[in-house]
């Protein structure tokens, strides 16, 4: 059996992830396992989205860890590997400085990709195959500094767009109130001729709602609802104890059912899919298809 071992590291404003994955020519088919997955909660949007540049201290950290997952990616034998960063370095205004600084540490080069490049690694993820033909689908990414939204519809792309809405991003009233407007008049757009309109979450607060919830992979809007009326009436410790989530997870998960929430309402979805897909993995697919696909290939799948 042919096997290659691919890896991920997704830098972004709250975590930095390093997905490791098998990629098998099974039966025919290339098929994508993940082996592990690390996740670190850095929170680099802190610093970027409230002073406009990284620290001196998550400078220093970032470039520990990025020696540590060197040290993870060596030991675990992967062949092909990428590391990619989304708006936390891409807005900080030391991004350069803090780039090189990571790089001569840890030895590690480091794409800084935009909106686009995030959205083609989300499509690199087969979201085709999760659509019904006569619904609009709203691919909804909440992350530390921004949300990602991908329109779908008879399983092809309508629209993509990031608004400066994030778990952790701080905006004044006015600029706050703006950007959901501006979310609105977007969602509006494109949707308007459609009956049916559901949402696709990816992200870890999404992906640990499902697993909270114990919802396998659909999301009821009330089920939110529900819940987010219990978190706020829990302290910060009983989310903790009860919940039994970290730390990071505990301060962010409330944010993002709020964020997610009034995303639905204004795509008037009453579901959100939660099909546990994210920029990482979307960087293993584009690996494989840029670097060992052919012409010739079978025909890719996903075993989880």
């Amino acid at each position: 059996m042919n096997v290659r071992r691919l890896g991920a590291i997704d830098i972004g404003s709250n975590s930095v992830r390093l997905l490791i994955t098998d990629v098998l020519d099974y039966n025919g088919r290339a098929v994508f396992k993940k082996d592990s997955l690390v996740r670190i909660p850095l929170k680099l949007g802190e610093d970027t989205f409230s002073t406009g540049y990284i620290s001196e201290q998550k400078k220093e950290k970032l470039a520990i860890l990025m020696q540590s997952f060197r040290g993870l990616i060596q030991v675990n034998d992967v062949e092909l590997w990428r590391v990619c960063a989304t708006s936390a370095i891409r807005e900080a205004l030391n991004s350069e400085d803090v780039l090189k600084y990571v790089t001569a540490k840890s030895g590690i080069d480091i794409d800084v990709i935009d909106c686009k490049e995030e959205a083609r690694f989300i499509l690199a993820n087969n979201i085709d195959e999760l659509l019904e033909e006569n619904r609009a689908y709203i691919y909804t990414d909440v992350g530390g500094g921004n949300t990602e939204l991908i329109i779908f519809h008879k399983n092809k792309e309508i629209a993509t767009e990031a608004f400066k809405l994030g778990t952790l991003r701080t905006l004044s009233p006015d600029e706050e109130k703006g950007e959901w407007e501006r979310m609105k008049n977007w969602i509006t757009e494109y949707s308007k001729d459609f009956v049916k309109v559901s949402l696709i979450g990816s992200g870890g607060n999404i992906n640990k709602l499902d697993s909270l919830l114990r919802r396998c992979g659909r999301i009821r809007r009330e089920e939110l609802v529900s819940f987010s009326a219990k978190l706020k009436k829990m302290s910060y410790e009983e989310r903790l104890v009860n919940l039994k989530i970290n730390r990071n997870r505990a301060e962010v998960i409330l944010p993002a059912i709020e964020i997610y929430l009034r995303v639905m309402k204004l795509a008037r979805a009453l579901v959100i899919e939660t099909p546990i897909i994210g920029v990482a993995d979307g960087i293993i697919k584009d690996l494989y298809l840029t670097h060992f696909y052919q012409e010739a290939a079978p025909e890719l799948s996903i075993s989880k």
